[in-house]
């Protein structure tokens, strides 16, 4: 049986890890997204909170990016930067806030596959933070000495930094197939724990890669699973680690399927992408075997990716689509196309209404701030 990692048809799977169950937008109908942001705007006009404001900028750039205008993302991402920028110092609990717009940058780059690109910016942000001085990100100058009046400003941006390197770091790496150094940075960075997040997955995966297949397995078994996601993540990882070595797998399939099975029952559609991922990738790893729950897992998973766009094109992308019938694969383009994704462009009267509401957050954005800014006594030491 082919490993994963030298049949071509899987390495698109390995792009996937490391495989962690984070919250994120679910993928819906474009003209959905654009009226939940002017929704979002309107119950709060009269005095947006700060962080409302925030989110409706941050997703409207996902937007844009979703739809295939990387540029347009990155110029949300920096017009939002620059409100908090001109309004600096800034209150302590705009701290996090002002960071995401520069975070979401090298997230774009690790989303349009360009992973070497986006760790570098992720490294010069935290060595930046941590030195008190300047970034340079695609040929922009941030600084990230005195960002917010608090005393603790320094520790504040070098954490911020730190878990962005940590989490995005690994994911740039693993995206720019950098396995090892992934690893090893995961490792530096005090990022790989017990329970199975990015940098423990990253080593697994490396040791896996590198043949030390035993030491790799032992790493899965050895670690701490509380929620039910890590737990199925395990069981795929220690699949993975048994045809790595070309161990029989047969005896884990059951419980590979079952693990996988039981996150598609699961009905959050914050994750939905996660768990169709996880059950895609069990899926392969089951290749070759007869069992029952096969079938079960692709129609699961075949319902699953009509509730959301994101998981609709990963399945299109997968051998999954091979099970389709015709009208369930034009069906899922429906879905696709409905949500606007890689179409190229945000149509009319769509764009100018999401503008309208970029527009409106940023003012929102500068009027919190400048109140903040009156009320600050900042006690940073000068330069």
């Amino acid at each position: 049986m082919t490993n994963i990692g030298t049949d071509p048809a899987d390495e698109n799977l390995l792009a996937w890890f490391p495989l962690v169950q984070r919250p994120r937008p679910p993928g819906l109908p474009l003209e959905d997204r654009v009226r939940q942001l002017q929704s979002l705007a309107a119950r709060t006009a009269d005095g947006l909170p700060l962080v409302r404001a925030a989110e409706i900028c941050n997703k409207a750039a996902l937007i844009a990016s979703d739809s295939g205008q990387p540029d347009l993302a990155q110029d949300m991402c920096w017009r939002q930067h620059m409100v908090f920028d001109q309004a600096r110092p800034l209150p302590a609990s705009a701290a996090e806030l002002a960071l995401q717009p520069v975070l979401n940058l090298p997230r774009q780059w690790i989303r349009d596959g360009e992973g070497n690109r986006a760790y570098a910016i992720l490294q010069a942000l935290h060595e930046a933070a941590r030195t008190q001085t300047s970034a340079l990100v695609d040929g922009r100058s941030i600084s990230l000495r005195n960002v917010t009046c608090a005393p603790d400003d320094h520790r504040t941006m070098r954490t911020l930094t730190w878990t962005a390197l940590l989490a995005d770091g690994v994911r740039a790496l693993a995206r720019a197939g950098r396995w090892h150094e992934a690893a090893e940075q995961a490792a530096a960075h005090r990022g790989v724990g017990r329970r199975l997040l990015d940098g423990r997955q990253a080593t697994v995966l490396a040791l896996a890669q590198a043949g030390h297949t035993e030491q790799a397995a032992a790493l899965v078994d050895q670690s701490t699973t509380p929620e039910p996601w890590e737990q199925a993540v395990q069981t795929i990882l220690r699949v993975y680690c048994l045809r790595q070595a070309g161990t029989d797998t047969g005896p884990q399939i059951a419980p590979l399927l079952t693990a996988a099975l039981t996150l598609m029952r699961q009905s959050d559609p914050s994750t939905m992408v996660f768990r169709a991922r996880a059950g895609m990738i069990a899926l392969d790893l089951a290749d070759g075997h007869d069992h029952p729950c096969i079938d079960a897992l692709r129609r699961a998973l075949i319902a699953g990716a009509f509730k959301d766009a994101y998981t609709a094109r990963d399945t299109l992308a997968h051998r999954l689509q091979e099970s389709m019938t015709t009208t369930q694969r034009h069906a899922l383009s429906d879905v696709i196309r409905a949500a606007g994704l890689d179409s190229g462009s945000v149509p009319e009267p769509l764009y100018g209404d999401l503008m309208d509401t970029v527009n409106s957050a940023e003012a929102q954005l500068r009027g919190h701030l400048s109140q903040h800014a009156r009320r600050c006594e900042c006690t940073t030491t000068p330069s």
